[in-house]
């Protein structure tokens, strides 16, 4: 069921960096948009992008033929930016028509009421490594819950989580690598691909304590329900790549997504160490459960 999945992560790395003009000479950054009927916030989002330094970056938005008056505010800094406006269908699929077209040597996703905090490409520009295919990622606000997500991801750490992608900067050649998002999961193709990032040995992982942007919240991606087919496909995945305990800590998220929220706020570190140690101690009653069963059956 879910052995596409795996392909990708187990190919061996064997990437030759791009050398066409177009990469050469392109920007540093790709910032692409997909939008749909968003109306006026647009434009604040928008003028965050434009406000940065406009060597470092080009600017691409799929629209998915709004009907709201989202194309007239897009329009008015045409002149700025490549539109593209048809049917999609969904967000990723938008995202992988702009990973097509992007020129720039990183690809940088953002959503319409988002913000790009001012001046933040110049920053983040002197992380980035040039030729080494590298996932760059920092902090983002929440505006709603008024918090900042950002800290240093490990591979298991996607058992129950994920890197907000308003805070994340991809080397074109990623998507080379593993591939860009998998359309069966319409809500979070982004949170697959990262720990697909994180399991690849050709990919570096840099971490930088740089406040990114302000994320809007809310929407599809707040709740897994949205998303079945990941919701049952994930933790296979999880279990195949990073074993049982992983599996056991990522069924627990997909089936009650705020209970991890309340261990990660008391340390999930000491949820990871009881839960290891619960398997650890039910592990041999299993075992021995199993080789009783047998033997009955055995005897019969």
């Amino acid at each position: 069921m879910c052995a596409a999945l795996y392909n990708s992560v187990e190919k061996k790395f064997n990437y030759q960096i791009m050398a066409s003009s177009e990469t050469v000479n392109g920007k540093m950054f790709s910032i692409i948009m997909a939008t749909y009927n968003c109306g006026q916030k647009i434009e604040n989002t928008l003028q965050s992008i434009l406000s940065q330094n406009e060597e470092l970056f080009e600017l691409i938005i799929l629209d998915g033929v709004s009907t709201d008056g989202t194309l007239n505010y897009i329009k008015k800094y045409q002149s700025s930016l490549t539109l593209i406006s048809e049917k999609d269908d969904g967000v990723y699929s938008a995202f992988n028509k702009g990973i097509e077209i992007a020129t720039g040597k990183y690809i940088y996703f953002i959503g319409a009421g988002d913000y790009l905090r001012p001046g933040i490409l110049e920053q983040v520009k002197e992380f980035l490594p040039a030729e080494t295919p590298t996932l760059v990622y920092g902090n983002v606000y929440f505006t709603k819950q008024k918090i900042f997500d950002g800290r240093e991801f490990s591979s298991s750490d996607f058992t129950w989580s994920n890197i907000c992608h308003q805070g994340e900067f991809y080397h074109r050649a990623i998507f080379d690598i593993i591939g860009k998002y998998d359309l069966r999961y319409k809500v979070f193709a982004d949170w697959l691909l990262n720990l697909k990032c994180f399991l690849h040995q050709g990919i570096n992982k840099r971490y930088i304590p740089l406040h990114i942007a302000d994320y809007e919240e809310g929407g599809l991606s707040s709740q897994i329900n949205n998303d079945p087919a990941f919701k049952k496909d994930f933790p296979q995945f999880v279990k195949k790549e990073l074993g049982i305990k992983a599996f056991i800590v990522c069924q627990a998220k997909m089936k009650n997504p705020d209970a991890l929220y309340f261990t990660h706020s008391l340390g999930y570190g000491l949820f990871y160490e009881t839960l290891g140690h619960f398997i650890s101690v039910a592990r041999p009653f299993v075992r021995g459960y199993r080789s009783l069963k047998k033997t009955i059956t055995n005897s019969k």
